[in-house]
């Protein structure tokens, strides 16, 4: 468990990207099962599984290549540096008392532990220790129990802040501006088993402390004063350093997300004919439509002057006052067809509102919503409690009222009617255009 905990801590990117698309699995395999059992199609679960990948994907594709950067730039740090005298010998520095890396204008109140806060970097430290002084300089010293599992830190620690132009050795310490050479100055050094870092505005407060505290940088003697190899770049390794190529990402992935959306929901809303059902006159399919307008039905089915049908269930309209407010609600789910006797197609377009209105002897309430495009589910029970008026106004006796709607239910006879007829339902999100209507169905 803790190698599980200490490789997430090191690969924060790719632990999250894996943890989110688990999680949506755990989330689909239940719907999909649900969905099973309850015969309805998969064909929406679907739908939403491809719009998920495309809109999620290439962002986790780019926190991937950020997380296998890291990685790749830890493990190409450069190697120590030993001076010319001692070409092939191992340097090591010797750590010292905290109190000295500290130095004496650090404020006592003011240290704090670090291993919380950088986690990332100091996980595997058995201590760590974090100061602040009053010229504005920190001061991080943290302890390990091995040289090995510091050299690590100090290979996290350049990576984890971007480290640019960097300039230095593993032996004789890093010194480099944070975050792609727009933040604050630091020089980072291992010292044994331990880690030693000091931040601050400028290269001079940084390399100042550290020589106090270790003495003469070694690479001095080892260079001749000129830069070493610096440490990678993380920040060019990254898509976001690449304008050109973040922009044709995301023309491609806006077209496929716009086009899957409108394509797709489509495809998922679909119910296609029976392949042995012969089409149905257009006059025959709507006299039959039109039947289903009953004196004892909530639906309402009437021609519009267009030529479409339009079918409107008004499934809660209620009435009723309590503790001196009264009260109304109104819902109303609208669909209308355009039966289109060519491709035997009856294309769909869905509407539906929602008002909720109230007064009382000091304010007004009011609120209407309303939408439009392709529902696939909708289930809805509401109760109102109160007493209940009339269309009249007066009061029925009734002291409570319910309603349940159940969107797939009221559409089954609907679409019945017209694959039974031999034709296609074809929802849309929008009214295409007959050129456009290949985005759409």
């Amino acid at each position: 468990m803790e190698r599980v905990l200490t490789w997430i801590k090191e690969n924060p990117q790719i632990a999250a990207v894996g943890f989110g698309f688990l999680v949506v699995t755990l989330v689909v395999t239940v719907l999909g099962g649900s969905m099973l059992k309850a015969g309805v199609s998969l064909r929406p679960l679907v739908w939403f599984v491809v719009f998920f990948l495309i809109i999620a994907g290439p962002q986790a594709v780019a926190h991937l290549i950020d997380g296998l950067a890291i990685r790749r730039a830890a493990q190409a740090a450069p190697a120590p540096v030993a001076p010319d005298g001692a070409r092939g010998a191992t340097v090591e520095l010797t750590p010292v008392a905290w109190p000295v890396v500290f130095g004496p204008k650090a404020d006592p109140q003011l240290f704090t532990d670090a291993k919380q806060p950088f986690a990332a970097i100091l996980g595997r430290a058995d201590e760590a220790k974090l100061s602040f002084s009053v010229d504005g300089t920190s001061a991080l010293a943290a302890r390990f129990s091995s040289r090995e599992e510091a050299a690590r830190a100090l290979d996290h620690y350049g990576t984890f802040f971007a480290f640019a132009g960097a300039r230095g050795s593993d032996a004789a310490g890093w010194t480099a501006r944070r975050h792609g050479g727009q933040g604050e100055w630091v020089h980072v050094v291992r010292a044994g088993a331990e880690l030693y870092a000091w931040t601050g505005a400028s290269e001079a407060a940084v390399l100042e402390p550290r020589i106090r505290a270790l003495g003469p940088l070694p690479a001095d003697s080892a260079t001749g004063g000129k830069p070493t190899k610096p440490a990678p770049d993380l920040f060019t390794n990254r898509l976001r350093a690449r304008p050109g190529l973040m922009a044709a990402v995301v023309v491609i992935n806006l077209f496929l997300a716009v086009g899957w959306f409108f394509k797709g929901s489509g495809w998922a809303a679909r119910v296609e004919a029976p392949p042995t059902a012969l089409p149905s006159a257009r006059a025959s399919l709507r006299s039959e439509l039109l039947a289903l307008n009953r004196p004892d039905s909530p639906l309402d089915v009437a021609t519009q002057p267009d030529g479409t049908l339009a079918i409107t269930w008004r499934y809660a309209d209620a009435r009723w006052f309590d503790l001196m407010r009264v009260h109304r609600m109104k819902r109303t789910q609208r669909l209308v067809l355009d039966l289109d006797e060519r491709s035997h197609t009856a294309r769909v377009r869905e509407y539906w509102s929602a008002f909720d209105a109230s007064a009382g002897p000091q304010d007004v309430r009011l609120k209407w919503v309303a939408g439009t495009g392709i529902q696939f589910f909708a289930i809805e029970h509401t109760r109102v409690a109160g007493v209940q008026l009339g269309a009249d106004g007066r009061p029925t006796g009734e002291l409570s009222k319910a309603y349940t709607f159940d969107l797939q239910a009221l559409k089954r006879p609907l679409i019945d009617a017209v694959t039974r007829a031999g034709w296609n339902w074809q929802p849309l999100v929008w009214n295409t255009p007959p050129a456009l209507r290949w985005l759409a169905e």
